[in-house]
């Protein structure tokens, strides 16, 4: 595409105004550049707004305070054992630039405010390295913004990025923008794409995964905008056939993931009539019984069933452990405590504690014969209600090639010029295990994304 004429001139247009977008936009503005981050919803933060707040890392101040001792060097023999075990291969040199940008990341966050608890137990990792934002990402996000601004970037709400304009050499030279303002074409000296997933992109998710079974998207303003884009001037893309299998999320903030301990400690599902769902077990989700449901479904804990679970006087620390320790269930990874306990959820709307299976059933509005039949004879109250829970497809899993610069590269593996990409706009790593590191990458690669656009539009002045 040729030049429009321009609207508007910029030396750095960051698309997306997620977690890597304010951190690109951030560290443009910091670096000098006249900055404007395009958000297509009407307010900053996109998933990382409704994250856990989950970060791994290694050697940080954190775990220092904490009396933990670790080094990258640990974390990689961890990463490299869990990959072993599961027969994936991983890029040695890739894999040790993400661990020291991660873990500097959580230091340039705690520098801006930002506050952590931790480092909590994490899966497979054989030493405590889960950061949890404190008390959860609405307030990172608001320390990201508020950041941005000081510094002098521009956040436009309501104005998703729509294509990229090239200059006659072929170089990325703006981005056109289809907001509540019009059509318009912004002038910029580079571009950083953090647009997030296509997890809502029905026509890009059955393309490209034919044979997911279908559900309904955790965020439905996840269209894939930066992907389409750079696709469309030739970018290189990796494992975009990759797409979370649906699996069960609360519909409401904080949209945890139940844990499968649940069922195996002898909560019952059930649906809003009351009716008893079976379900098998995997290893990470609830899912089997589940491919064609789309209703609302429920969790109900009796007082037996939450005797068996993970309560706060099992912890020791540093962090969480006590779900690890005992082996109890927990209700799922969370906000602010990172494994949410039973007595955790009591503050969050998808809980609701009743006393007998009558009041269970007003909760649910179904009828109290149906619910009795379905927790069976020996249930005792009280009985807690979670819920509900539904199938989601919450993450997709490729995103465009780039260089530890994030620098995003064509097809014949060269840099594109002028153009940058951060989050999931930046596939650069295939393989950590565990959890914590899409966050972490989010906020480190928006910090690389955007110094480096700085950089490139002060060059190309």
């Amino acid at each position: 595409m040729t030049d429009m004429g321009w609207d508007i001139k910029a030396d750095v247009v960051v698309v997306g105004g997620g977690g890597a977008g304010l951190c690109a936009g951030l560290a443009a503005a910091k670096a000098g550049a006249k900055t404007i981050v395009l958000e297509k919803t009407g307010t900053p933060g996109g998933k990382t707004a409704i994250s856990i707040g989950i970060m791994t890392a290694s050697g940080t101040s954190v775990q220092k305070a904490a009396g933990i001792r670790d080094s990258h060097a640990r974390h990689l023999a961890d990463v490299k054992a869990m990959a072993k075990q599961t027969g994936t291969k991983i890029d040695e040199d890739t894999t040790k630039f993400m661990m020291r940008v991660c873990s500097a990341e959580i230091e340039n966050l705690i520098d801006l405010g930002v506050k952590f608890t931790g480092p909590h137990p994490e899966g497979p990792h054989q030493t405590p390295r889960m950061h949890v934002v404190q008390p959860d990402c609405r307030r990172l996000v608001k320390i990201l913004v508020a950041a941005a601004k000081k510094y002098g970037a521009g956040i436009e709400c309501n104005t998703p990025g729509a294509e990229l304009i090239l200059d006659h050499h072929g170089k990325v030279a703006g981005v056109r923008t289809d907001g509540k303002k019009g059509p318009r074409c912004i002038k910029a000296g580079a571009v950083v794409l953090a647009a997030g997933d296509y997890s809502a992109n029905l026509d890009m998710v059955t393309s490209l995964a034919p044979k997911l079974k279908l559900a309904p998207p955790l965020r439905d303003f996840a269209t894939g905008d930066g992907h389409r884009m750079a696709m469309r001037i030739g970018a290189q893309t990796q494992n975009m056939e990759r797409i979370n299998e649906p699996h069960m999320r609360f519909t409401d903030w904080p949209n945890v993931e139940p844990s499968p301990g649940l069922i195996r400690a002898g909560a019952k599902l059930v649906t809003g009539k009351g009716i008893a769902i079976k379900t098998r077990l995997t290893d990470t989700v609830l899912l089997p019984g589940f491919e064609k449901r789309w209703e609302d479904i429920y969790i109900v804990i009796d007082a037996k069933c939450a005797g068996k679970l993970a309560t706060k006087a099992d912890d020791i620390g540093p962090g969480r452990d006590g779900w690890r320790r005992t082996g109890k269930p927990f209700i799922g990874t969370a906000p602010k405590v990172g494994y949410a306990y039973l007595e955790d959820c009591k503050g969050w709307s998808w809980h609701f504690e009743a006393k007998t299976i009558a009041a269970a059933a007003r909760h649910l509005k179904c009828k109290p014969a149906a619910l009795s039949k379905s927790l069976g004879k020996a249930a005792e109250g009280p009985f807690h209600i979670l819920g509900p829970v539904q199938r989601v497809i919450a993450n997709s899993g490729g995103g465009l090639a780039t260089d530890q610069k994030t620098r995003v590269v064509a097809k014949d593996g060269a840099p594109i010029d002028g153009l940058f990409g951060a989050g999931v706009n930046a596939r650069l790593l295939s393989y950590m295990g565990g959890h914590g590191y899409a966050l972490a990458w989010a906020m480190a690669s928006g910090r690389i994304a955007g110094t480096g656009a700085a950089a490139h539009a002060k060059r190309a002045r």
